[in-house]
């Protein structure tokens, strides 16, 4: 009995420094790195389709001398034939200000317009 109960706290001796190795302060488990890593590529990849979209609407404005009414008009004129979606699968929103001004917005994380995540870029 004294080398069964010497084993058990041989063993959760080991398990405690186990623990107190692999939980270092102040660093993130993989989890939680992985997931930033996931939520910066999704914003990298919005940024790039607002930019890709940007370049379309500008070609469209110097071609037609105004910003397009729509995103359809856009596509119609077959100057955008890409995903207009943000990193999380949400249509980008086109907003024209003016004949010479625009925004482009993405929901962001929450996927829900006009909260503080989302990514804008205005002309």
């Amino acid at each position: 009995m004294k080398i069964r109960g010497a084993l058990i706290l041989l063993l959760l001796g080991m398990v405690i420094v186990y623990f107190l190795y692999f939980a270092k302060a102040g660093k993130k488990s993989y989890i939680e790195a992985t997931q930033d890593a996931n939520e910066r590529i999704r914003t990298e990849l919005t940024q790039v389709n607002m930019a890709t979209m940007q370049k379309a609407i500008d070609y469209f404005m110097a071609t037609e001398g105004e910003a397009p009414a729509d995103l359809k008009t856009l596509f119609a004129a077959r100057l955008f034939s890409g995903d207009p979606s943000d990193g999380w699968g949400t249509p980008l929103k086109y907003e024209r200000l003016s004949d010479s001004d625009y925004r482009l917005v993405a929901a962001g994380k929450d996927r829900t317009f006009d909260t503080d995540d989302d990514i804008l870029l205005e002309r």
